[in-house]
């Protein structure tokens, strides 16, 4: 239930704000007001629910100014208490209009009368990873109990980042009595991280994954969506407002893996000229994006795909209706009803999917292509001297059995109980070639691997290369990385000096191909950089992770975040996908059976699975 407190009237002395387009073009004309008076004009107070799922439900207490009586605004230090429960954020009167943020990881600066956020280290003053392990920095991390984070470097080791919310019409305030308060959604957009730590307000209350790995607020509070989509339309004022916050957010969040078609134009002048300028549909995007119709909205969200859309990225906040939209059927018409009427929109979101190629044709090219010449869907062939290991994503479906087992609660998960787990897989393959006189040669095969879980791929390359590492880069801040963790590479539960003597005696490689994305990216790249030999064709790209977000009035969606760009061990962005040490020809095309009983045209990755014939190509290699 929702309390309003009261309603605070602030005299003439009241902030102004003139904006007339969201980016740099926004002009502010704010009036300063002296330190120990409030500024922002008459509000009112209310005092809502806050939903953790891990902490015990509590309660904060919202503004909403009267200029934007629909925007909630929540005090700096009540954010911080939220999403890191125990923890403190300090306030310091530090100059005119200046206020000091201090929350026991890092600074930042403050000023009010500018709308300007100034931090030295803004992953620090941001991070939310100690929720997980103790002294953890803001890196990317997964949660699996057989990793834990080591160490990070970066180059340079400091970055001073300034956000201007200024530009995009977005007011900071200050009571007078030495309390900051920014819109809720622009701290939630600051603090969202790789883990899916991110938070949300539906108008009714705020929900947050403080440590728990969803993507999705409504599986933190089910009822979270069903008051969004209870609304038909929403305000002129906060329609505005989303707009603007949006585009500060992308602006600043969006990690720019580089393969988008407009990708230099969206880092030269951002989300709102893009739009007006650079896409045919862009004003028509732009447009619904403001619209106070929900439907409208939904298919201007949608229409964003057509600017970021990389695989990672996905704008389309209709997700929040879930599986069974049944009960949704009278929006969906509207939005059917919308598209119909914006085919300029539609046609823009399809050729925004170009970025991904014929990635779909490929897919199923291998997935019919490859059980044909192994003769089986195991996980684990040998053929001679070379046993291959086949796994589709580096998923996680063991991880109960594995947090139980390294919470001494349960047993070591095994092919038997956990045949579909990435890393029972794995080990379970491992051993086999190893004890096994004749295989020489260990291929990984990830040609139908679309990515998951990165603490698997620290995981295996640590097995693999005796290390595990990871490099990236921040666009945001301008650092490069290097994180440093460390496996329990036995799996007997406990990190300790035993780890260092596995090894394993065989010729290692990875067979890619443009299905392997994201995590099929990143392990490719990295036994490259070790020396392992890369077989196949280039792998797919994908060079991001995945940041949960939420727009100003509630709904989820997700970006590549700016937060860990992942590079080679050069520095090298790797969204253009790995170049095989061994290529494989592939040019020629087969016909397969499609859906419908069509025939489709499409590779022929037959020489992919020949396990013989890689094998020696490997071993030739090696020697």
């Amino acid at each position: 239930m929702i309390m309003i407190n009261r309603t605070y009237i602030i005299p003439i002395m009241a902030a102004m704000m003139i904006v007339s387009s969201c980016g740099p073009k926004a002009v502010s004309t704010r009036r300063a007001v002296a330190d120990d008076q409030p500024d922002g004009g008459a509000y009112t107070e209310k005092t809502v629910p806050v939903v953790t799922k891990v902490a015990p439900d509590g309660e904060v207490t919202l503004r909403f100014y009267n200029d934007l009586p629909d925007v909630a605004y929540i005090s700096a230090a009540d954010f911080q208490s939220i999403v890191l429960p125990g923890s403190t954020m300090t306030v310091t009167h530090t100059g005119v209009g200046e206020y000091t943020l201090a929350n026991g990881d890092a600074k930042a600066v403050v000023n009010v009368n500018k709308d300007v956020f100034v931090s030295s280290d803004f992953d620090a003053f941001t991070n939310m990873m100690g929720l997980l392990q103790p002294g953890m920095a803001n890196v990317y991390y997964d949660g699996m109990p057989f990793v834990r984070y080591k160490s990070i470097r970066y180059t340079p080791a400091t970055s001073t980042v300034t956000l201007d919310f200024a530009k995009y019409g977005i007011d900071i305030h200050a009571d007078g009595k030495g309390t900051v308060y920014f819109p809720f959604a622009t701290l939630a957009d600051m603090y969202s991280d790789l883990f899916y730590h991110h938070a949300g307000f539906n108008g009714e209350k705020v929900v947050a994954n403080t440590s728990v790995n969803e993507i999705s607020l409504a599986r933190i509070d089910p009822e979270y969506n069903n008051v969004l989509l209870s609304r038909k339309t929403r305000s002129e004022s906060m329609a505005e407002f989303a707009y603007r916050e949006l585009c500060f957010a992308m602006d600043h969040f969006y990690g720019h893996p580089g393969r988008v078609a407009l990708d230099g134009t969206l880092k030269a002048k951002g989300m709102d000229r893009t739009l007006e300028e650079d896409l045919a549909a862009g004003p028509a995007i732009k447009k619904l994006l403001k619209s106070t119709d929900l439907a409208e909205y939904f298919v201007g969200m949608a229409g964003l795909n057509a600017l970021y859309y990389d695989g990672h990225t996905s704008m389309d906040i209709s997700s929040a209706m879930g599986r069974d939209r049944s009960k949704y059927e009278d929006l969906l018409t509207a939005v059917r009803g919308i598209q119909e009427k914006h085919s300029d929109v539609m046609n823009a979101i399809r050729d925004g999917r170009a970025s991904m190629g014929n990635r779909s044709m490929d897919v199923m090219a291998v997935r019919q292509q490859r059980p044909e010449c192994y003769g089986t869907q195991d996980t684990y062939i040998k053929r001679g001297n070379t046993a291959v290991c086949v796994f589709n994503s580096f998923n996680t479906r063991a991880e109960d059995a594995w947090n139980a087992y390294y919470a001494g609660k349960g047993p070591k998960p095994n092919i038997k109980d956990n045949n579909g787990d990435s890393m029972v897989i794995f080990l379970d393959a491992l051993n086999k070639a190893e004890a096994d006189p004749e295989v020489e040669n260990f291929i990984v095969d990830i040609t139908s691997n679309g990515g998951g879980s990165a603490d698997i791929v620290m995981a295996m390359t640590s097995l693999i290369m005796d290390k595990s590492y990871l490099c990236h880069d921040n666009p945001l801040t301008g650092q490069r990385a290097l994180v440093e963790y460390e496996v329990d590479r036995n799996f007997d539960g406990v990190f300790d000096e035993k780890d260092k003597d596995v090894h394993y005696n065989l010729n290692f490689a990875v067979l890619s191909s443009n299905v392997s994305f994201s995590c099929g990216n990143l392990f490719p790249s990295m036994l490259k950089d070790a020396g392992v030999p890369v077989v196949g064709e280039t792998s797919g790209g994908g060079s991001c992770a995945i940041q949960a977000m939420c727009t100003a009035d509630g709904f989820c969606f997700q970006i590549s975040s700016f937060r860990a760009r992942l590079n080679t061990l050069a520095g090298e962005n790797i969204d253009a996908g790995i170049a095989p040490d061994i290529p494989i020809a592939n040019d020629d095309k087969v016909e397969l059976e499609g859906p419908n009983n069509t025939k489709m045209s499409v590779k022929n990755y037959r020489r992919f699975y020949d396990i013989e014939r890689v094998g020696q190509m490997v071993k030739d290699k090696s020697n």
